[in-house]
């Protein structure tokens, strides 16, 4: 199975930003009665070079994707400084290419982020190993047409996809004693850049308008995961549940934008008010969009769909006492095109993502980030040379004063005291750090 490397819920109402402005001070935030978190970041810069085929694919695919060994032991590495991993993800707009694929001389790259937490006191005595193992998503593309084309009428576009190798490998974690940390996508098939190649030869758009499908595509994801040094009794079991980010597209002169939702609160409460953890939330490419077309005016809206994976201790399987709360804030970073001798000398796109800072002020007051999710949302800034602001969903989570996830280990820990009787006010919107002029 693939190639294997080892070395009481919180709520707030949305809060609509008045305005993209500079970030000002971060926000006060309330006490907490338990440790707080202390972040590591590591960037990556890893390619898209190399072809490999894995015991799970099919015996004449080959798949292009990242080479584990170009980020694992630095990964690894941090074990052994007394820190566990919590995220890894791609940073936006890191993608770059470089060669010409037409000659078969192509190289991508792709910038990412891993992002740790140091052991807690009551972890001390834990000692775990880093593993990540190779993983497929398979792919398939549709669309179907209704109405008349030029006065009222419709498509239904999108993708389906098959996530059973993640489930398996899900399960041969769980079965190993391991635990769940993070899912993300890694590579791509090379059957995607021969079906684009197709698409200009019209075989793949043949297909589409005889049969409503595309060619299926392969894209490659890497699955971290923890191991015990030492021999564990304790297993932990996984629910992967489907929760979908609706996206609806509105036009405004001179720009449209994307507005999505998701109902992150009513499934973490659900989950979390009964014990379980949130591990990731993994989108896993499954698309579905309606176009709606009225004379010149179009309705959109878009559904991606969500993976999210919870995980339980299995001797505390039917044990719904609540450990974790969780909560969601709201961070825009920006994109920024600049152009080089009035467009003749070329142009650069720069990144800023800005969330260490969110999250390590989160981090103080205990919460654990658990994913950075980005949304189709954004406004731009500016007529020449624009800023492109685009909205992101960073999703926390942190242990209930007083609660301990460890097995064995006492609760007792520094407890501060809140300044104020009465609940703990909840985390402001990240839409709270932006002012209006």
């Amino acid at each position: 199975m693939g190639s294997t490397q080892s070395k009481g819920q919180t709520k707030r109402a949305p809060v609509q930003a008045r305005a993209l402005q500079p970030r000002i001070n971060l926000p006060e935030l309330p006490p907490y009665q338990g440790y707080p978190i202390q972040y590591h970041h590591i960037i990556i810069n890893a390619t898209l070079d190399v072809q490999a085929h894995f015991s799970f694919m099919a015996p004449n695919m080959s798949i292009q994707a990242t080479n584990v060994e170009q980020y694992y032991p630095q990964l690894a590495a941090m074990y052994d400084q007394g820190y566990k991993m919590l995220v890894f993800v791609s940073l936006p707009g890191s993608t770059k290419n470089y060669g010409l694929a037409s000659l078969g001389q192509s190289q991508m790259t792709i910038k990412f982020q891993g992002i740790f937490r140091k052991l807690l006191p009551e972890e001390m005595g834990q000692q775990w190993e880093l593993r990540v193992e190779k993983s497929t998503l398979i792919n398939q593309m549709f669309m179907q047409w209704s109405g008349n084309l030029f006065l009222n009428s419709g498509s239904h576009t999108g993708s389906m996809t098959d996530n059973n190798h993640i489930f398996q490998t899900l399960n041969n974690i769980s079965q190993n004693g391991g635990r769940l940390i993070s899912v993300e996508l890694t590579g791509m098939a090379g059957q995607q850049m021969e079906m684009q190649r197709q698409m200009m030869q019209g075989h793949a758009q043949r297909q589409l308008w005889s049969t409503g499908t595309m060619p299926m595509m392969q894209v490659a994801v890497d699955v971290f995961y923890e191991i015990p040094r030492q021999p564990s009794s304790e297993r932990y079991v996984y629910q992967v549940v489907s929760c979908p980010m609706q996206s609806t597209f509105q036009y405004s002169f001179p720009h449209g934008q994307f507005h999505s939702v998701i109902n992150w609160e009513a499934i973490l409460t659900q989950y979390l008010g009964t014990g379980w953890k949130l591990v990731e939330i993994f989108e896993d490419y499954s698309v579905s969009s309606m176009t709606q077309m009225s004379g010149f005016s179009s309705n959109i809206t878009q559904n991606k769909n969500c993976l999210w994976i919870f995980e339980k201790p299995a001797s505390r399987l039917n044990d719904n006492t609540p450990y974790y709360e969780g909560t969601m804030v709201e961070h825009w970073f920006k994109t920024k095109t600049e152009l080089h001798g009035m467009g003749f000398g070329g142009a650069s796109v720069n990144v800023t993502t800005d969330w260490e800072p969110v999250i390590e002020h989160f981090g103080k007051i205990g919460w654990q980030v658990v994913r950075i999710l980005e949304t189709p949302d954004s406004r731009i800034e500016g007529a020449f040379n624009p800023t492109i602001h685009t909205r992101q969903m960073i999703f926390f989570q942190r242990l209930i004063a007083g609660k301990s996830d460890v097995a064995g280990a006492s609760s007792s820990q520094p407890q501060p005291q809140p300044e104020a009787t009465g609940d703990p006010a909840p985390p402001p919107s990240y839409n709270e750090l932006y002012a209006e002029k």
